[in-house]
């Protein structure tokens, strides 16, 4: 037999994981779910031209559940998660992909790990701009070992933000 619960006891019990859910996936987010196109801003650091090589994959669908991001990057398929941070409007994610197989400076390269980090800041509904760093990661040859940094700014159906005041 099951020892009864008193109906105080129970609203203690249940209260605090009713509140920790909606925190988690209520919070109202600006930034609209959808397609987006990554325009290079600035390159950082460019080891082996990857960006002329991949510049045709950076483009992702962005999706949005409180304050879980996801991102479906065209960069060789990957698949990037993470969370919005405290203030709403900066998001950092993370994705890897082990075993790809790469072209980096004219030479077929067998990648142990490519790791890709995306920082991003909400400029309005539809665009975000902020860091993306992805990294080629092997045991041999050492040429194929390459990272590439970049500023970025997303944008959403070719929808930027108004800049007129």
């Amino acid at each position: 037999m099951v020892p009864a619960v008193s109906t105080p006891r129970r609203h203690r019990l249940v209260l605090p994981g009713l509140l920790l859910a909606c925190l988690a996936g209520c919070l109202p987010r600006v930034q609209e779910p959808g397609d987006y196109v990554f325009e290079p801003v600035e390159v950082l650091r460019d080891d082996c031209g990857l960006l002329e090589a991949n510049r045709n994959q950076l483009y992702g669908t962005l999706q949005i559940s409180g304050r879980v991001v996801r991102l479906d990057f065209g960069f060789l398929d990957s698949h990037l998660v993470g969370y919005f941070l405290e203030d709403g409007d900066h998001f950092s994610i993370d994705g890897s992909v082990v075993k790809a197989a790469a072209e980096v400076n004219g030479q077929e390269c067998l990648l142990d790990q490519i790791n890709i980090h995306i920082d991003g800041t909400t400029q309005c509904e539809t665009q975000f701009d902020g860091v993306l760093r992805v990294r080629y990661d092997t045991r041999r040859p050492d040429e194929c070992v390459c990272e590439m940094w970049l500023r970025y700014e997303a944008v959403k159906d070719s929808k930027r933000c108004d800049t007129e005041g």
